[in-house]
């Protein structure tokens, strides 16, 4: 029998692994193996342990590899994480080393110096990951995952030490172009001087791999994912095509990012692609959650210090539970999502006529007997928004952190599903939400566009402005309530196809 074809995932997350998740990069890198495994692929996946992932999961130590970094050789541990439910064919593989740590992933590094910290730690992996791909038996397709493991083009092209990563086909998938981890080639602790100070002998490489947005050196990984790989994909067909196009953020509109040049003629060369996400719909269905148990088990949670309710102290915080858990709610919106501007912007602007898009949905809920809950964390300014927020409306709680057990109970109770993302490339969580049975309200944009349709499987808003977005937006919320309370029929038929 032959060999098994072979595909190497190079990426930051891993959801297969505990606590090794923070966005759908991590879904994708957990589902995507199993999915090829299923179809008699053999997949080795490779992330950081950041410290702790290999403590946290049961793990046995695989070797030890030698890698260059900073002018000097280092020594990393691969570590292979043993997982009760997982393919044959699918190894999950953890990369320890000191420099390789976060909080607990990413770091959140001041503007002045973005991505300082998590580009020199992804630089060093990716150089540890090179050197493990020298060993035999790791023969195959090179799949990168984002920013984060792009480095390993730029030591293929450039490095000595890694020439024997030219026997591989590399496939690059862009999650996210919002984020490029664009860093200074030299004068600074964290470039690729400093990380790679031996390429730096002669420069006639840089203006082939300098980002030709600014006049100085620097590097962006992102870039050079897409100018260097073989292929290149994002994770819906309706993404790859917005990224062509140049953005707009006044409007709302979040295309290329200042790489849609690279991108129309990695278009035009045929390298460019755009592949929807798969999702892996549960063979037990979750039982919805009443919603007085519900807020019952977010007390709980904030009890034990898992999570917060934004804006309110933890007596209030029980309080408000308490009082919402009398109302006999008729409708309940959910939101599983990260704080941040990509998520939640729309919630927070106004339309043409003054109204905050929150204070919208707050009138609905009025109206209907509704709640809103969200559960998320991210940025200080939007997660201090929605604390207002959440103290000024009775009917909407924001609930500040993570919790798995609360965001199952959304993803299975909730009436309807909020995702006003201004960009989206693929989205996970409509599709979480949509496998319950529950319809999504989305912004016609991305994977959200590719896997709801409007009065068919969901709900759908879009607009040329901002304020129309947001006035749309709106207006979608209010027409699904409608349906939801007034049109049985209909509405059973939306749930149906939903999943």
């Amino acid at each position: 029998m032959p060999e098994p074809r072979h595909v190497i995932m190079v990426a930051s997350e891993n959801a297969s692994l505990r606590g090794g998740k923070v966005g759908g990069v991590g879904d994708v890198v957990h589902d995507l193996p199993n999915a090829l495994a299923a179809l008699g692929w053999k997949c080795t996946v490779i992330i950081p342990s950041y410290g702790f992932l290999h403590h946290q999961n049961p793990a046995s130590l695989m070797g030890r590899i030698h890698f260059p970094f900073r002018n000097h050789w280092h020594e990393a541990e691969f570590w292979e994480v043993s997982l009760q439910k997982s393919y044959e064919l699918v190894r999950n593989i953890v990369v320890h080393h000191p420099w390789i740590i976060g909080e607990p992933i990413y770091f959140n590094d001041p503007s002045d110096q973005p991505f300082a910290r998590d580009a020199s730690k992804y630089a060093l992996f990716c150089s540890a990951v090179g050197q493990f791909l020298r060993l035999p038996g790791t023969e195959g397709v090179l799949h990168l995952h984002d920013w984060h493991a792009a480095t390993l083009l730029l030591l293929r092209d450039l490095h000595p030490e890694f020439s024997h990563l030219n026997n591989f086909k590399t496939i690059f998938t862009v999650h996210n172009l919002g984020i490029q981890g664009t860093r200074p080639m030299r004068n600074h602790d964290s470039s690729l001087e400093a990380w790679f100070p031996e390429l730096f002998h002669y420069t006639d490489w840089v203006y082939h791999w300098k980002d030709p947005r600014y006049d100085s050196w620097f590097y962006t990984p992102m870039l050079a994912g897409i100018r260097f790989s073989y292929k290149v994909n994002t994770v819906s067909e309706t993404y790859a095509d917005e990224i062509l196009h140049s953005s707009n953020h006044a409007n709302g509109y979040f295309g290329g990012e200042g790489l849609e040049p690279l991108l129309q003629q990695a278009k035009m060369e045929g390298r460019l692609s755009g592949i929807l996400n798969g999702f892996s719909y549960s063979p037990v269905s979750v039982s919805p959650t009443p919603i007085p148990e519900l807020l019952n088990l977010i007390m709980n949670e904030v009890q034990n210090h898992q999570v917060q309710i934004g804006g309110l102290t933890l007596d209030d915080s029980i309080r408000k539970l308490q009082w919402l858990r009398e109302k006999n709610i008729n409708l309940l919106m959910t939101s599983v999502t990260r704080v941040v501007e990509q998520k939640v912007r729309l919630l927070c602007e106004k339309d043409e006529y003054g109204q905050v898009s929150l204070d919208s949905i707050a009138a609905t809920l009025n109206d209907s007997n509704g709640l809103y809950i969200l559960l998320g964390t991210g940025t200080p300014d939007y997660e201090w928004y929605l604390s207002e927020a959440s103290r000024y409306h009775e009917r909407f709680v924001f609930v500040r952190g993570y919790s798995e057990i609360i965001a199952k109970a959304l993803y299975a109770s909730g009436t309807m599903f909020l995702m006003p993302s201004l960009y989206e490339p693929c989205g996970i969580s409509q599709m979480h939400a949509m496998s319950n049975g529950q319809p999504c309200v989305v912004h016609g944009v991305g994977g959200l566009k590719d896997t709801v349709w409007h009065d068919v499987n969901g709900f759908v808003f879009e607009g040329w402005t901002m304020k129309e977005k947001v006035h749309n937006f709106g207006g979608t919320v209010r027409h699904a309530v409608e349906v939801a309370m007034l049109q049985e029929e209909k509405w059973n038929a939306i749930k149906e196809a939903a999943r």
